[in-house]
Formats: structure tokens, C-alpha cells, sequence
């Protein structure tokens, strides 16, 4: 006769699948640093692999790039489309991101990125208010695209401490140079400018005027 109630039943077959989970897990990720070890990244390989799709167009260029005016200054650095280039050209890896906690106010997102070979594992996290300046909880949608942002940031700062700058920073300075034109392309640039304005209505006599 089996004295076991229903509920121990069921809480003992939850653990043994989280256990066979776990192993799977453990087995599947044995098997690609396995993998990693038999094939080797290029570094010389990454760098040309990155640089081709980074100076792809000056759209991805721009991608590439993120602006923040923050106290009167503008602070500047290698975007998330950037950290997805470096961790595509890098190989033998793995990487994710997800939200890991809400407190009611903050929600933390937690970015890791494995690299294979090496067999060395950064973890990021982020952390993004979800409340108004009232203190009232922003809506479920807001609450999601918050967290897409936060995980979308922790998940680039794993990545670009995972792969050393060494590495990816004269990348980056490519991409910069071709954003930042040169004299053949700044009148192009300025074209361009002055039509996005007009789209909203600014005339080139409006900005010239604002910025004398």
C-alpha cells in the first residue's frame, strides 16, 4: 500500500524534472565548450568579420553608436547593435538576457555572456524605476518595454566586458569615422540635416538664425 499523499507525489516528480533539466542543461552547454575547443575562434578572423559588417553603410555605422545629452554633455559609446556584431564575429559563445526581479518600484534585468572557449562567464545587471514621478507603477506595456530596454543594455555591457576592448575598440573608432564623415561628405550631411528639418516645418533661415 503507497502511503504517499498526492501532493508529495507531485513534488517529488517536479524535482527529479528539474534535476534531469539541470543535466540536460549541463550536458548541452559540456558539449559545445567541447566544440569551441576543437574549433578555435580567428581573432584575425573576428576583426575583419566585425569590421565588414560595422562599415556595412553608414546607417549601420550609426547603429553602431549611442548619443545621451546628460548635464550639458553628450555621452557617447558602442550601442547594443554593436555589442550583436561583436558577440556574431566573436563565435563560441552564448548570451541572454531577462528581467530577474521587481520590486514594485525597480525591475533588474541580467545580462550574461558565456564565451565557450575560454570558458568564462560575464554577468550584467541592470537596474530601471517603474514608477512615476508620483510614485504610481507605470502600465503592464510600459512595465515590458522598460524591461526590453534594460535587458537589452545589460545584455550589451556583458557582451562588450566578455569580449576584451582590446579587441573591438579600433572597431568602434571605424565606426565613428564613418559617421563623422569627412570634408568631401559634410556638405552632403548638411543637405540631409536641413531636409529632415523641413519635414517638421523648420526652414534653413529658422536654423541658421537659431544657431547665430
Amino acid at each position: 500500500m503507497n502511503d504517499m499523499s498526492d501532493g508529495q507525489q507531485v513534488e517529488g516528480a517536479l524535482v527529479a524534472e528539474s534535476g534531469m533539466v539541470a543535466t540536460l542543461n549541463r550536458a548541452e552547454i559540456d558539449q559545445q565548450i567541447a566544440t569551441a575547443k576543437r574549433y578555435p575562434r580567428s581573432v584575425t578572423t573576428f576583426i575583419r568579420r566585425a569590421t565588414e559588417l560595422v562599415c556595412l553603410n553608414e546607417s549601420i555605422a550609426q547603429q553602431c553608436i549611442y548619443a545621451l545629452p546628460r548635464d550639458g554633455k553628450v555621452i557617447e559609446g558602442p550601442s547594443a547593435r554593436m555589442a550583436e556584431v561583436i558577440m556574431n564575429a566573436w563565435g563560441n559563445c552564448r548570451a541572454g538576457a531577462r528581467v530577474v526581479n521587481d520590486t514594485g518600484e525597480f525591475i533588474t534585468a541580467q545580462g550574461v555572456f558565456h564565451d565557450l572557449e575560454q570558458n568564462t562567464a560575464i554577468t550584467y545587471e541592470v537596474q530601471r524605476r517603474i514608477t512615476g514621478k508620483s510614485g504610481k507603477r507605470f502600465s503592464a506595456d510600459m512595465i515590458g518595454v522598460t524591461g526590453n530596454a534594460a535587458s537589452s543594455i545589460a545584455l550589451r555591457n556583458a557582451i562588450l566586458k566578455g569580449v576584451p576592448k582590446a579587441y573591438w575598440e579600433g572597431i568602434y573608432k571605424k565606426a565613428r569615422a564613418i559617421v563623422a564623415g569627412d570634408i568631401k561628405t559634410l556638405a552632403n550631411k548638411r543637405a540631409d540635416a536641413l531636409k529632415e528639418f523641413v519635414i517638421y516645418g523648420v526652414t534653413e533661415a529658422q536654423i541658421l538664425a537659431k544657431l547665430h
